[in-house]
């Protein structure tokens, strides 16, 4: 898997470059498949992969829910 720089600059050495993906390929080091899979994605998005801990509210959750509820009500 590539990482977001290098997809960017795969994408700027392709369109604004004008280089061909074996060029690309060449200069990176990357497969031409991976090379072709990064110009022809344009929606390139990060994923995180796991739940972030929450340190500031983690433990008061379930206190603010009940409050915002009963603030409603």
């Amino acid at each position: 898997m590539i990482e977001m720089a290098q997809y960017n600059y795969i994408r700027f050495l392709y369109f604004n470059q004008k280089k061909s993906k074996r060029a690309i390929a060449r200069e990176t080091g990357l497969h031409r498949d991976t090379i072709t899979r990064a110009i022809e994605n344009p929606e390139q998005k990060y994923r995180l992969s796991t739940e972030r801990p929450q340190p500031v509210n983690g433990d008061f959750k379930d206190r603010i829910k009940e409050m915002v509820k009963a603030n409603h009500e």
